[in-house]
This record gives structure tokens, C-alpha cells and sequence, in this order.
């Protein structure tokens, strides 16, 4: 065999073993995940809404931070599921056991914004915002009913209705599963949570998978987590 021949003959088996170490670290990482990450489910709806003391909120303010969200409204008692009072509990969850150095906010969207005004808004966030000195920000949130509908049923995939209310003459109420929804700081929707009693142990486990990969959203780690999502490797 020519000196030609065999240099390429090497290089084609060197080729070769290049091409099963890669193939062999991409079934690795598939089969053992080394890596675990919460799924990219969808992106989170753009809005600009007004929040209990009349201010501007917008999508664009909770970049940066991971945004727990739940849809409610203020009349909601009787059958309707108390998600508020799941969001108190689940604040101070955040405050005692969730990751330090990351910004957390908490959002409620009324259903039912014909009524919820922010001054009603105000009047509703009242019990639950008093001598407020929590570090996670809690916005009450309201606007334009067809806006309104367009972002949680459209961006949160929320169904709702208003029904008449029994005996009530013209009074109403508002239809609706309970539902509570995790988004990242680059505004992804990944985790969500379509239940009135919320675990809050589960949500402080995928806070704590989301913190794990913002801490290596630089670098050669990125890479890793990129294929971890390519790869499906959910916990």
C-alpha cells in the first residue's frame, strides 16, 4: 500500500472514531441526563395592564424575574377556587426556602376586569399587601376586557366565563379553572400548575431547577443545558 493510501486510510479511521465518540456522548447524554431541566412549554403573552395602585404594568417589567401568575377576581367566594390565599402562603415560601441573588414576583390577573378596577383591585390586594415589607413583588392586575380575554385565554390557554348568579338578578360570576403559571426571566412559560391546593414544595423544586440553569446560562455550561432541552431531560 502507497504512503498515500495509508495516511488516508488513518485519517479515515480517525474520522471514523471522532464520529462514534460523538455519537456515543449523544446517547450517554440522552439515556443517563446528566443534566435536568424544566420543559420550554411556550412563550409567555406580551401585555400592558394596570396594577392596584394604578401603574403601569407590563410583560416587559418581570424580565429578569421569575414571575409566579394566577387568575382570579375580587368577588370570587363561595365555589370559586382561592388561589390568593394559595399566592400569600407560597410568597413566604419563597422568602424562607428559594435560591438568594434571584428576583421573584408574584402576578394576579383578574377575570373579571369590568368590575375590578384598580380601585377595587386595591381594595381586594389590601389584606394581602399590608405593612408589606416582602422582598417578591406582588402585583394585582387589570385592563381592557378584550385584552384581558386575549392574554389569559389566548397567552395562559385559561378558559373563563361569567354566569348569572343564582337569585341575583343581574349579578354574575366567573366560570374558571384554577391555574397556577411559572415563568422564567427571558418570559417562557415553564412550569404550570392547574390546581387550587398548589404544592408548594414542587414549586420551590422548579424554582430551584430554574436558578440551577440561569447560574449557567454563560458559558461552556449553556451548552449542556441547550442539549439537555434538545434531549428532553425533564426531572
Amino acid at each position: 500500500m502507497s504512503e498515500k493510501k495509508v495516511f488516508k486510510f488513518r485519517w479515515l479511521h480517525l474520522l471514523y472514531a471522532l464520529m462514534a465518540l460523538v455519537v456515543l456522548s449523544v446517547v450517554s447524554f440522552a439515556v443517563f441526563q446528566p443534566v435536568k431541566v424544566l420543559p420550554r412549554i411556550s412563550l409567555a403573552p406580551g401585555y400592558a395592564f394596570t396594577n392596584q395602585d394604578g401603574e403601569s404594568r407590563t410583560s416587559e417589567d418581570y424580565r429578569g424575574k421569575l414571575t409566579l401568575y394566577n387568575f382570579t377576581y375580587a368577588n370570587c367566594d363561595g365555589d370559586c377556587p382561592d388561589t390568593t390565599q394559595k399566592m400569600e402562603e407560597i410568597r413566604g415560601e419563597i422568602e424562607k426556602s428559594a435560591p438568594a441573588g434571584i428576583d421573584y414576583a408574584l402576578v394576579t390577573v383578574t377575570l373579571d376586569p369590568e368590575r375590578d378596577t384598580p380601585e377595587n383591585l386595591g381594595l381586594f390586594a389590601a389584606p394581602y399587601l399590608s405593612a408589606d415589607n416582602s422582598t417578591v413583588s406582588w402585583d394585582f392586575i387589570t385592563g381592557d376586557p378584550l385584552r384581558v380575554r386575549y392574554m389569559v385565554g389566548g397567552g395562559f390557554n385559561l378558559f373563563y366565563e361569567a354566569e348569572a348568579s343564582p337569585n341575583q338578578g343581574s349579578d354574575y360570576e366567573i366560570k374558571f379553572y384554577p391555574l397556577f403559571v411559572l415563568v422564567d426571566g427571558w418570559g417562557i412559560i415553564r412550569a404550570e400548575y392547574p390546581t387550587k391546593n398548589l404544592d408548594y414544595e414542587e414549586v420551590i423544586n422548579d424554582i430551584n431547577f430554574l436558578t440551577v440553569e440561569i447560574n449557567n446560562s454563560d458559558g461552556a455550561a449553556k451548552y449542556a443545558y441547550e442539549a439537555a432541552h434538545l434531549f428532553r431531560c425533564y426531572p
